[in-house]
């Protein structure tokens, strides 16, 4: 009983006991649950700390690649940098190098005209100073001709030019002209066109050899000077170009021209064989006739052979005065130039139908130049300074002629002039003259000329005279006009 009791009595312990550990257990699967929780959540942060921890990486992998990039870019920059540096500094020596040694004249107008740009004005031209002295009319004059050159570029394809010429004798009132007033048109780099008052494109002499510096003599030839034979000047319209047909220096250049022709002096009452050609045409000079003129020129010998430059030309100037009166010329010109040579001539010939079934008013005009400069000739032995004055010096001849049937001696002056004549007795039906010459130029553009001319008027025509009132016309045989001499001197210079 005892220990039935006693037994009773353990297993009401052992129940208390197991009663009293399920009670414990309660807040121990609590903590179990809560830890549970917190391992999910640790392992949550864990995950999202590896991912950001991944992100930084990432992050990181470029930022060095940036900046391994920068340093690669900043090397370049600073080897660039140092090669600018470097440029610079050349460029800067090179400047004051030439600041210091001063522009060349190419480079000058190089410059110039970039500053300039498209609306460019430039002025040149040439003016002469001198003095002319005639044994036959004892004339002795200082005389003064100055002729600028306006020039206006108002874009890449037209160019407008104009010529003021001005002279004065002592002694005299001053005259002026405008001898050129073009506009020129540059259809390509071959063709142009010029229109309004140009110099006669017949030969070679007016446009190219008239100008004060260029012209080797101080007068023209006869049959350009005071004798012309055709007009020195016209109004109209040109077209030119052109074209390499072989080798380097194998060209050929022509001129077509259509103007309003030649006219002759208005002072007498009816037209006569003689007059002189008027220096200028215009509208009021003219009586609705038209002429057409053509030049070719051809270059026939490449530069590379060395032989010099040669032009051989034609020309041919055709048109009506008076309505139905016509008037023809044709011409043949050369030019040769080699080293310290120069040579060139012309023969033109002109014919000027006359009213009323009267005999044709012919003419006929040549001239033959030869120059040579000095400075080719082999040491003088005279004195390095007496002999480079020496080298400066050419020498030059030339000989001259018109033939025509008559002239009028009305027209006749004495008054000479620079650029035309230095003697009143080239006004003769079949005037000849000899020229010799002496330049010495200070410069390229810098001359000072003398001349001496001998004029041998040969015999034939017919001398007319206007007299009376109401005003005839006399003739008498051409057979009296005496030789004269003169002497001409001139600084020219061209700008």
């Amino acid at each position: 009983m005892l220990t039935s009791l006693s037994l009773l009595g353990f297993m009401g312990s052992a129940l208390a006991a197991d009663l009293s550990v399920g009670s414990d257990l309660a807040p121990i699967q609590r903590q179990l649950q809560k830890l549970k929780l917190d391992e999910a959540a640790e392992r949550d942060r864990l995950e999202s700390d590896e991912k950001l921890i991944r992100a930084l990486e990432q992050r990181l992998d470029q930022l060095d690649a940036q900046n391994r990039t920068l340093q690669q870019n900043s090397a370049q920059l600073s080897a660039t940098n140092h090669q600018l540096q470097t440029a610079t500094t050349q460029q800067l020596q090179t400047i004051q190098q030439q600041i210091s040694s001063g522009a060349s004249p190419d480079q000058f107008a190089s410059a110039f005209e970039r500053y300039l740009g498209l609306h460019q004005f430039t002025i040149g031209g040439d003016a002469a100073g001198g003095f002319i002295y005639d044994r036959q009319t004892a004339q002795n004059t200082f005389s003064l001709a100055f002729q600028p050159i306006l020039l206006y570029r108002l874009n890449d394809w037209m160019l407008f030019e104009g010529s003021i010429a001005a002279s004065l004798p002592l002694g005299s009132g001053a005259s002026f002209a405008l001898p050129v007033a073009t506009a020129q048109i540059f259809l390509n780099d071959y063709l142009e066109i010029n229109a309004g008052i140009f110099d006669q494109p017949f030969g070679d002499w007016y446009e190219d050899q008239s100008a004060l510096w260029v012209n080797r003599f101080i007068t023209a030839p006869l049959l350009y000077g005071a004798e012309a034979i055709v007009p020195p000047t016209d109004i109209g319209l040109q077209l030119r170009g052109s074209v390499q047909w072989g080798k380097l220096g194998q060209d050929v250049d022509y001129t077509a021209w259509i103007a309003n022709g030649p006219s002759f002096d208005s002072a007498l009452s009816q037209p006569v064989v003689g007059q002189t050609l008027n220096p200028q045409n215009n509208i009021a000079l003219n009586t609705n006739g038209r002429a057409y003129g053509t030049r070719l020129r051809v270059y026939p010998l490449p530069l590379d052979d060395n032989l010099g430059r040669l032009e051989l030309g034609a020309s041919t100037y055709d048109g009506k005065w008076q309505n139905a009166l016509w008037f023809n010329a044709w011409g043949l010109d050369f030019a040769y130039l080699r080293d310290n040579l120069q040579a060139r001539g012309e023969f033109a010939e002109t014919y000027r139908q006359m009213p009323n079934g009267a005999a044709p008013d012919n003419r006929q005009g040549w001239y033959l130049q030869v120059g040579y400069f000095l400075q080719g000739l082999p040491s003088l032995h005279m004195g390095d300074q007496l002999d480079q004055y020496i080298r400066r010096l050419e020498l030059l001849t030339r000989y001259s002629g018109v033939n025509q049937r008559a002239i009028v001696t009305n027209e006749i002056t004495t008054d000479p002039g620079i650029g035309l004549s230095g003697s009143p007795s080239i006004f003769s039906p079949h005037a000849r003259e000899v020229a010799l010459g002496l330049d010495y130029w200070i410069e390229p553009t810098i001359v000072w000329q003398t001349e001496f001319d001998l004029e041998l008027p040969g015999a034939g025509g017919s001398l007319l005279t206007l007299n009376g009132s109401p005003p005839a016309l006399s003739s008498r045989p051409a057979n009296t006009t005496p030789n004269d001499q003169a002497i001409l001197t001139q600084l020219a210079i061209g700008f």
